[in-house]
């Protein structure tokens, strides 16, 4: 009892020992660092990523979205298994990965579940998470894998540990891969960020066991708010057109760079843009020509020029001007002072007006009219060209747009005005421009004077509600005066019709348009370099179709032309060509542009060709044309095609006189032509609709014969 006494007392000492010490960790000096710690070992608060919003087209399909993606580690120090059970299942396990991941093989798999396995077993650093492939799975791979051996026993039991990550899916490919952009570089992601992020979240959690953690309710906790979706104006019919269009030309052409845009001619709504960049054989959309390649336009300025012309000076189409005889003409400030070529691409001659001048694009026409109202008073000119609206950045909400250059007289050191800037600015230089200005000054024309900005972006939406509307927004109510738009688009349909853009006619559907050639200044090297190779700026821009525009397109590339290096720089030669392509086919998307079927009444039968009865009868059967010729008849006959039927007339060759061909096959005609001993000669293909012996005319062994043949 003695003993059992003590070690009581000694118990009793001890559990109150624990006692007071628990009271001490809890609550003594030490306690609230010692909880700290403990909680920083079993809890941490988790960031939850809010999922980035989508990016639709304007028909609602999707161009941007989040698509899981996930990184895969094994932690095969929890595995418990022999070496033989593991073995075998390895094997099976990486045939698995192998048809649901293919670009790995069998084999290799094998050998990396291999080398964790051992990696597991020996211990040390990175022992309990390595990671199976440097690329990551998508869900449906995922979700597979889950279900394969060893795998299948979950984290604890197999381990199989994943992690996930968020990757921008863009379902068709690189198709405006530019404007769409990339989050916090450049595009739309870039430019709506804000919009499309969200705001990430934050959640308590505790660890359960090595680094698996699970959520816990706590009042500070923050869910995630998703991001909100974008819908574009881009229409993706449209902009595969004008993609691939624009990437034909440039390769074809070795052209170094381009752009091409649609935009609907009522809204500024931008259908199609596409900027790519030649790199040897391949071309990338990376810059965006569109609103930064500010150069000088060349002749799709005269268009302004023209305006200027007729609505600030008042001319008229009709006014006579005298282009010269050989296109070439020396401009002189002022008697006896230096002279300054002008040439012409063509010569347009004496008797020219005003209307032929911008038809056939013509610097002199423009150089002698404008200096012979402006020289003066240039301010006036300049005046005109700022009260269009093009004097400022046109940024498509997109960053990066540049603003005009326009030269001033009345700020000649800050513009570098010079003598010859108004000569210059007649014909499109000494300004500088993006492409995108040119489409809105032509997509005014087409809109009845107003000019409007380009967007590429209709709406934001949240939950399937619209939360922000993008109204079309007015740059200018009326750029001219109705009559002079009447006239300039008079102009605009003439360029295409009778002068440099009359590639772009067509029967179906009209176009209005100019062309345009610039040389583009090489930064402090003038306009060549110095082997004396020119970068030239070649351009189509117009609306279509032009009696009811409604869509108004720019094509504009940039090429080199040097030594060497001899490629298209003409805006008809070079951008034409791809703006044809684009509006054809562009048309062609637009159902309620074509004229209804008409019915027909009568019965279309197949025209069955004369020449050998049994094959005109096996012709028949297979067309399922009624054919009144007999199974047992021989030989050869004509046909004659009616609503109902073909009717067979049967040809009984005599000899010595000619037999009838007319309607036959070329080579039935030649089998019974030559066979009574004629030289046979034709022309043409289908066939036969005349001979040159008349039927039942006398002929003789090696006579001449010609056969004319036309399509059916």
């Amino acid at each position: 009892m003695s003993r059992v006494r003590v070690l009581y007392v000694l118990f009793a000492f001890i559990a109150v020992a624990i006692f007071v010490m628990i009271l001490l960790t809890q609550y003594g000096p030490n306690g609230t660092p010692l909880r700290n710690r403990s909680d920083l070992k079993c809890y941490k608060t988790i960031e939850m990523p809010a999922s980035r919003g989508n990016i639709y087209s304007h028909d609602g399909r999707i161009l941007a979205t989040d698509s899981p993606s996930y990184h895969i580690f094994l932690d095969f120090t929890v595995l418990d298994m022999s070496e033989e059970e593991f073995a075998a299942q390895a094997r099976i396990l990486a045939d698995s990965l192998s048809r649901v991941i293919p670009e790995y093989s069998s084999s290799f798999f094998l050998n990396r579940l291999r080398e964790i396995r051992t990696k597991a077993l020996r211990g040390g650093p990175g022992s309990q998470s390595q990671r199976l492939i440097r690329q990551t799975v998508n869900q449906i791979q995922l979700d597979r894998m889950c279900t394969f051996p060893i795998f299948n026993k979950g984290r604890l039991g197999g381990g199989f540990i994943y992690t996930q990550d968020s990757e921008r899916y863009k379902p068709f490919g690189t198709l405006a891969a530019r404007t769409l952009g990339k989050p916090g570089e450049f595009g739309l992601e870039a430019s709506f960020n804000d919009e499309l992020s969200g705001k990430d979240g934050h959640n308590l959690c505790v660890r359960l066991v090595r680094d698996v953690w699970v959520p816990v309710v706590d009042k500070n906790n923050v869910e995630a708010v998703n991001g909100r979706d974008l819908i574009t104006t881009i229409d993706v019919n449209m902009q595969d057109i004008v993609e691939s269009e624009l990437r034909k030309q440039i390769l074809s052409k070795n052209a170094t760079c381009g752009t091409a845009v649609i935009m609907e001619v009522a809204t500024g709504e931008i259908r199609a843009i596409s900027n790519l960049t030649r790199y040897g054989s391949t071309v990338r959309d990376d810059i965006n020509h569109a609103i930064t390649m500010r150069c000088e336009p060349g002749s799709t300025f005269k268009l302004v020029s023209l305006m200027a012309l007729l609505d600030e000076a008042g001319y008229d189409l009709d006014y006579p001007v005298d282009c010269t005889e050989n296109g070439r003409y020396y401009y002189q400030l002022k008697p006896g002072g230096r002279k300054y070529l002008v040439e012409d691409s063509h010569a347009v001659g004496t008797d020219a007006t005003l209307l032929d001048v911008m038809e056939q694009s013509s610097n002199i026409g423009f150089v002698k009219v404008i200096d012979a109202e402006y020289h003066d008073e240039p301010e006036r000119f300049v005046d005109f060209v700022n009260s269009l609206g093009l004097n400022r950045a046109v940024d498509i909400q997109l960053s990066g747009g540049l603003k005009p250059i326009i030269k001033d007289p009345r700020r000649k050191k800050e513009t570098a005005w010079d003598a010859i800037s108004l000569m210059k600015m007649s014909y499109g230089y000494a300004v500088e421009v993006t492409p995108m200005h040119t489409l809105m000054l032509y997509n005014a024309v087409a809109n009845d004077g107003r000019m409007v900005e380009p967007k590429l972006v209709n709406a934001i939406m949240e939950n399937g509600h619209v939360v922000e509307r993008f109204d079309t927004e007015t740059v200018n109510r009326k750029i001219c005066s109705d009559h002079t738009l009447k006239e300039v688009r008079r102009a605009l349909e003439g360029v295409v019709e009778h002068g440099t853009g009359s590639l772009m006619k067509n029967p179906n559907y009209k176009v209005a348009g100019k062309t345009g050639t610039a040389q583009v200044a090489m930064k402090n090297r003038g306009y060549s370099d110095a082997k004396g190779g020119r970068d030239y700026l070649a351009t189509f821009v117009g609306y279509f179709p032009a009696d009811k525009p409604r869509y108004t397109c720019i094509v504009a590339i940039k090429t080199y032309y040097g030594p060497g290096n001899r490629n298209s720089f003409y805006g008809a030669s070079l951008a034409a060509p791809a703006f044809k392509a684009i509006a054809d086919r562009v048309f062609a998307l637009e159902a309620d542009w074509h004229a209804p079927l008409g019915k027909d009444e009568s019965t279309a039968i197949a025209d069955v060709k004369g020449g050998n009865l049994q094959e005109i009868r096996t012709a028949s059967g297979r067309l399922s044309v009624p054919a009144d010729v007999s199974r047992r008849e021989r030989g050869w006959g004509t046909t004659t095609t009616d609503s109902l039927e073909v009717a067979v007339r049967p040809i009984h060759p005599v000899r010595d006189t000619m037999p009838s061909v007319k309607g036959m096959a070329l080579k039935d005609a030649l089998f019974l032509l030559e066979s009574q001993g004629l030289r046979v000669h034709f022309t043409g293909k289908g066939k036969v609709t005349s001979q040159s012996i008349r039927a039942g005319s006398r002929i003789h062994e090696g006579d001449a014969v010609t056969l004319t043949l036309r399509p059916n």
